[in-house]
């Protein structure tokens, strides 16, 4: 079920308003953009606790997404144009696909920057900051995981443990950085 393709609508708003969450939050791209998101902040934040290193952790951490945004832009468009089916489509089909595709994974940074943009302007302090961000990216990553499995009509227990497994991802990252700064 490719839940990004139009089809067969479930009864109800519930199904369209998941459907749309999904087209530009829940995508895969959406998922693993706001892991690794995280994983830029959690490892650049260092022991620096200063408004100045807040705007350059926003800064790279941005830069960083938009990165790994390009390469799974190129890397999605030829493997889009590879594909027999697609072996004769424009390349102009190809980066179209391939930005549909990844548009997830630049929307994922948005949340996870809104405290990082406010330690950069002095709103937060920095360690809270950053703290705020990646417990944002866990909130994110759980609320994908439900939304996922509710969308596909599983029960609430299973759309609990899909929640607590996606957003454990988060976690770890707060226990690598964690153990990596102390």
């Amino acid at each position: 079920m490719d839940l990004n393709e139009p089809g067969p609508r479930t009864s109800g708003d519930r199904g369209a308003l998941h459907r749309g969450i999904w087209r530009h939050w829940g995508t895969p791209a959406a998922i693993y953009g706001t892991i690794v998101y995280a994983s830029v902040v959690a490892a650049a934040s260092g022991v620096e606790d200063d408004q100045a290193s807040a705007v350059r952790l926003l800064v790279l951490s941005v830069v960083s997404i938009v990165v790994f945004w390009l390469a799974h832009v190129y890397s999605t468009a030829l493997g889009f144009q590879g594909d027999e089916q697609h072996a004769a489509d424009r390349l102009r089909d190809s980066l179209r696909h391939a930005l549909a595709e990844s548009g997830g994974m630049l929307e994922a940074a948005i949340v996870p920057s809104i405290p990082l943009l406010l330690a950069a302007l002095g709103v937060l302090p920095p360690d809270f900051g950053v703290a705020l961000s990646l417990w944002f990216s866990v909130l994110m990553l759980a609320l994908l995981g439900f939304s996922i499995f509710l969308l596909r009509g599983r029960s609430i227990m299973v759309c609990l443990l899909g929640a607590v497994v996606t957003g454990s991802f988060g976690v770890v990252v707060i226990l690598l950085k964690s153990a990596l700064q102390h």
